[in-house]
C-alpha cells in the first residue's frame, strides 16, 4: 500500500452555482487535498467533517484524514494544525466527530496514536489547536461513532456492547455513567431522545435517555426494504425522522414518529448512484452525503413530499454505487456554509442560500424589499440576518434597542441588487430585545430579534 504525498491544493473560488433564480442553490467555494492512501483502484484517507463557530463567528471544519484530525479555517482554507490520530487495521480510517462547547469529539476504528476518544481545544484559533489528551473508553478503544446531546451535555459512545454514555460536566475528564443496550451503527441524541441505526438488523430505535442508568426504548421500528440501517436524523420539530440504508437500491426514508403508536413511512428518496451514506437536518432541508453522487439538498418543508433542491457532484469518475466519494456532509454553521468530505481526502466548502418563503407576519414587504426574520431567534450572541434588494439603491441595516436607542449600523450604502446574509455579533451587548431596521428612504421593515446570554 503506497502512501500519496501531495501536498494541499490552494483555496480555489469557482463561485458555480447550482441553481439560481428562486431556487435554493448550493455554490462552490473552495476545496482542500489531504494526504491519502492509494492501494490498486483505491484510495482512502478522508472520513467524516463536522464544524465549529467561535464566539466572533468564523467557521471552522474539522475532518478525519488519514494522518488524524485536520482543523481548518472555513473562509480561506487555511489549515490551522492535523492533530496526530491511530491509523491501525482499518482500511477506511474511520474516525467521528462532534463539538461541545469549545471542545471536539473523535473517535476512531484504528488503534495506534491518540488510541480512544480524543479531545481537542478549540478555544485558542485561530492560533492553535490544543490536543487535551483521549479518554479510554474499554473494554474497546475503538469506535465508529458518537453524538453528544449539547443541551444536557452528555456524549454518547458506539461500544461494541452498546451505548456508552459520558458525562461532559468537565469536558477534559469524561465520566462513564451509563449505557444504552442496543446494537447500533448511528446515534443522534436531542434532549435526552436517542435516534438509534441499529445496521444490520435495518432497524431504528428511539429512547428516553432522561435515566443514564436506566434508559428505556420507546419505539423499535424495522424498514421494509431491509437494508443496512446506516444513518439517522430527526427533523427539527420532532415528527419525523430521517434515515439511510447503506446498501445498494435502498432509499432514504422518512418516517413520521408523531404518534409512536402509529409510526408510518411517510416518503423515500435516492440519488442516481443508488447508495446514501449520511443524512443531516438544518431547518427545513436535509443535506445528503451520497458517496458517488456527492451531495444532495432535499427541501422537507413538507417531509411527505420531500423535493430535491440542489445537488453537487463531489466525485467526477462515476456514478456507480460504491464505497467512494462524498462520506460526510455539515450544514451546521452560522452563515450557510456547507463542508463535506470525500473519503478521497477531499475538503469541500459550499455556500447554501436558502429563499425565504415564511416571512414573518409582521414583516413589511413593498415589491421585492424584504428584510427577513434572523436566524436563530432566540441567539447567543450571533445571528443570521438575510435581506432582499430589488434594485440598486442607498440601504441601511441597524439594530435598535427596546427603549428606541440606536445600538450600531450594520451599514449604509449603496448596494446592487439581489439576496444577502450577514451576521450579527451581540457578543458587547447584554440579553434582551432588540430591532433589526431596513430602510431605503421609502420603505422601513422591522424585525424583532431576542438576545439570550
Amino acid at each position: 500500500m503506497k502512501k500519496m504525498k501531495n501536498n494541499l491544493i490552494s483555496f480555489v473560488i469557482i463561485g458555480s452555482t447550482l441553481y439560481g433564480g428562486t431556487d435554493p442553490s448550493l455554490e462552490f467555494l473552495g476545496q482542500l487535498w489531504f494526504d491519502s492512501y492509494y492501494s490498486g483502484s483505491d484510495t482512502s484517507g478522508g472520513s467524516d467533517v463536522w464544524g465549529y463557530t467561535t464566539p466572533e463567528g468564523e467557521e471552522y471544519a474539522i475532518m478525519g484524514v488519514y494522518e488524524g484530525v485536520a482543523v481548518i479555517r472555513a473562509i480561506d482554507l487555511e489549515v490551522i494544525d492535523i492533530i496526530p490520530g491511530p491509523q491501525q487495521n482499518d482500511y477506511w480510517f474511520h474516525r467521528d466527530i462532534k463539538t461541545y462547547g469549545h471542545y471536539a469529539y473523535v473517535t476512531n476504528e484504528m488503534y495506534g496514536t491518540n488510541e480512544g476518544l480524543m479531545i481537542l481545544d478549540l478555544q485558542y484559533l485561530p492560533d492553535s489547536v490544543r490536543f487535551v489528551g483521549s479518554y479510554d473508553i474499554s473494554p474497546d478503544l475503538r469506535s465508529h461513532n458518537l453524538s453528544i446531546d449539547v443541551a444536557t451535555g452528555f456524549a454518547y459512545i458506539e461500544e461494541s456492547n452498546g451505548w456508552l454514555i459520558l458525562d461532559l460536566a468537565d469536558p477534559e475528564n469524561p465520566i462513564d455513567v451509563g449505557i444504552i443496550s442496543a446494537p447500533g451503527h448511528d446515534i443522534m441524541v436531542r434532549n435526552d431522545t436517542a435516534y438509534v441505526a441499529e445496521g444490520w438488523g435495518s432497524i431504528f430505535s428511539i429512547w428516553d435517555v432522561t435515566s443514564k442508568a436506566h434508559p428505556q426504548e420507546l419505539v423499535s421500528i424495522a424498514s421494509p426494504s431491509n437494508g443496512y440501517l446506516h444513518n439517522i436524523w430527526p427533523t427539527e420539530d420532532g415528527n419525523y425522522v430521517l434515515t439511510t440504508e447503506e446498501t445498494n437500491n435502498r432509499t432514504l426514508k422518512i418516517w413520521d414518529i408523531s404518534d409512536l403508536n402509529n409510526v408510518n413511512l411517510v416518503a423515500e428518496y435516492l440519488a442516481p448512484n443508488d447508495l446514501a451514506h449520511n443524512v443531516h437536518v438544518e431547518g427545513d432541508y436535509a443535506f445528503i452525503s451520497h458517496y458517488t453522487s456527492g451531495v444532495a439538498v432535499l427541501d422537507i418543508h413538507d417531509p411527505t413530499n420531500p423535493v430535491e433542491v440542489a445537488v453537487y457532484d463531489t466525485y467526477v469518475p462515476n456514478d456507480d454505487p460504491q464505497f467512494a466519494g462524498c462520506w460526510g456532509v455539515y450544514p451546521h454553521t452560522s452563515n450557510g456554509m456547507v463542508f463535506t468530505s470525500n473519503i478521497e481526502g477531499y475538503l469541500n466548502i459550499f455556500q447554501f442560500h436558502d429563499i425565504e418563503t415564511d416571512v414573518n407576519e409582521e414583516t413589511a414587504l413593498t415589491g421585492e424589499f424584504v428584510l427577513n426574520q434572523n436566524y436563530p431567534n432566540p441567539f447567543n450572541p450571533i445571528t443570521t440576518l438575510s435581506y432582499k434588494i430589488p434594485e440598486k439603491q442607498t440601504v441601511s441595516l441597524s439594530i435598535f434597542d427596546l427603549s428606541g436607542r440606536l445600538v450600531e449600523t450594520i451599514f449604509d450604502d449603496q448596494l446592487e441588487p439581489g439576496t444577502f446574509k450577514i451576521l450579527w455579533n451581540a457578543s458587547a451587548h447584554s440579553s434582551g430585545v432588540y430591532f433589526a431596521i431596513l430602510e431605503n428612504g421609502k420603505n422601513r421593515i422591522v424585525q424583532k430579534l431576542i438576545l439570550l446570554k
